[in-house]
Formats: C-alpha cells, structure tokens, sequence
C-alpha cells in the first residue's frame, strides 16, 4: 500500500487476494498497468479496506481483479488484528491509530526477530531482484520452478478456518463501490490444490461458490480438474505456480481454455444462470473420488462435538 500510495501515477489496476495470487504475471494483463496487492490469507474486507485507501488518496482504479478461495470464506479478518505479519496498517486512521499499530512492535523479541526478518530480506542471495520486482510488480520470484514434495503432504489448513457469511457482504461493499467508481471489477476463484480443495468442500466450500454468484459473477478454477490433480504445477498444497497463473489469464482476458478443462469447471465463467451447473460437476467429481461433501466436519460439527 505505501508503494502505490506513493506512486499514485503509476498503476491503474491492481490484483487482490491471497498470497496465492503472488504468482500470476500481472506484466500480461493487458488492459490496464496492473499491481499485485497480494498479502499473506488477505480477506475481502481487507481488499474493500484497501480501496477505500486508495480512493481517499485520489487514486481510482480503472481495472481491479480479484481472486477469491476458501481463505475468503473461512478467515475472519479480524483475527489479523493479533497477528502483526498480517495486520493492516490503519492508513485512514489517527494518529492514535497509527501510533499504536507500531507500538505493537516495540517489544524486544519482536523488534528482534522484525530486524532479522528485514536483514534476511535486504540480503537474499537467492531472490536478489526481490525488491526491485516488490517495488515494480508486487509479485513473487515467477522464475522459481515448482518443485512439490509428495511425501507426507497435507491439505493446507489452520485450526480458526471456519465458515462465514459475513464474506458475501465484504464482497457485495467491493461489487457497490466499484460501481460508484465506475471500476471494472472482475472475480475469480483460485485453483486449490486437490488435497486442500477436498477438505474444503467437506466444510462447506461448494456452499460459498453457490451462493458467490448470487453476489457477482466469477471465473471458476476450483475443483478437481486437469490442474489441481496435476501436483507438478504446484509448490506445496497451497500455491500454484506462474504457468497456473498463464492459464488463468488466458480464460479471462482471452476466452480461451482448454475444452477438457472447461467440462471439469475449469475457466466457467458462473453466472446466477448457471451456478446449479458448475455444482453439479462439482458435486459429481466429489462422488467418483467418494468423498463428503458440506458435512463440515473440520469446522461446525468438531466445535459442536468440543461443546458437548
């Protein structure tokens, strides 16, 4: 945010969402001089915040795309108030405000470990274009090749991960103020590795794609498709890598997907008039890997069972 707020000329577009999105090439989207605001778990509510940031400095963008996964449905933002590698800086706030977001760093062991963070950074021999490509893109390093380590992996999941409604409002305030701002906004949904997808969708994660288009519309990438099922295109369970991302560019910028991938969902674009088709396909792929759906075993029945 200090970049572009900094730089007010220098982009007209911006990409949010999950450090997920870290590793789409924003350089080949061509409609516009993009930035990638991509942050550790970022939230719709904190896009929204981000905007308003922006529009209040005078910045307004003229393109703003979106990737949206089960991070957006499941993390309550307010949980990044406690974790100072997430919270947000308070750029509308007071001077009290922004006094105390620094603060919380004035404490020996983490002004100590923040300083060793920043050295690590300032001099890392493996990335060390890192913060010149920080500065002008905003991406990660697109040159690292995925090398994915089959052995013991894991769904990517934390133990607050939990359903929220409260979602479908943070997105429904982007959707209004892009439209007060005469923005074009564009949504998308993230391939989630096939490991973590299943035990989203077991806590309800076809339940928020249902309900996403009742919203907005939305370019589709979740599921059990050509991509996910493939693990040498991703780093670990959580993120894909550039060539996931070349895809995805060129389903919403060009129309142009391949038709395999297309039946499994795969770059749909989902629309209210047709979501009831995208579960389908959805909910059928979950059968023939005979796994649970929207049984939310992670999240509401194992807190009912700790209750009783």
């Amino acid at each position: 945010m200090n970049n572009v707020l900094t730089h007010p000329g220098k982009y007209d577009s911006f990409l949010f969402g999950s450090s997920r999105v870290g590793f789409i090439d924003v350089q080949k989207l061509d409609d516009g001089v993009y930035y990638d605001m991509m942050y550790s778990e970022g939230t719709p509510a904190e896009h929204y915040e981000n905007l308003l940031d922006m529009i209040d400095r005078g910045i307004v963008p003229k393109n703003v795309l979106i990737g949206l996964d089960d991070i957006s449905y499941f993390v309550d933002p307010s949980d990044h108030v406690n974790q100072l590698y997430r919270i947000p800086f308070p750029w509308r706030g007071t001077l009290s405000d922004k006094t105390d977001f620094y603060l919380r760093y004035f404490d020996l062991i983490t002004l100590s470990q923040s300083l060793s963070v920043l050295k690590e950074h300032m001099n890392n021999d493996n990335d060390p274009g890192y913060q010149t490509r920080l500065l002008e893109t905003g991406t990660e390093n697109l040159d690292i090749p995925p090398v994915y380590e089959d052995e013991g992996a894991k769904a990517w999941w934390s133990d607050y991960y939990y359903p929220r409604e409260e979602s479908f409002e943070d997105i429904r305030k982007i959707v209004e103020l892009c439209d007060e701002y005469d923005i074009n906004l564009r949504f998308f949904t993230n391939p989630v590795h096939a490991l973590t997808y299943a035990k989203d969708i077991d806590n309800g994660y076809l339940v928020f794609l249902k309900k996403l288009a009742e919203v907005t519309p939305y370019w589709n990438f979740s599921g059990f498709n050509g991509v996910t099922l493939d693990y040498s295109l991703y780093y670990e369970t959580s993120h894909y890598c550039p060539a996931v991302g070349d895809m995805m560019i060129d389903a919403i910028y060009h129309g142009e997907t391949d038709d395999k991938l297309l039946s499994q969902g795969f770059g749909m674009y989902v629309t209210e008039d047709n979501v009831d088709e995208l579960i389908d396909i959805l909910e059928e792929q979950a059968i023939n890997f005979d796994l649970p759906v929207n049984t939310y075993s992670d999240t509401i029945n194992k807190k009912t069972d700790q209750e009783e």
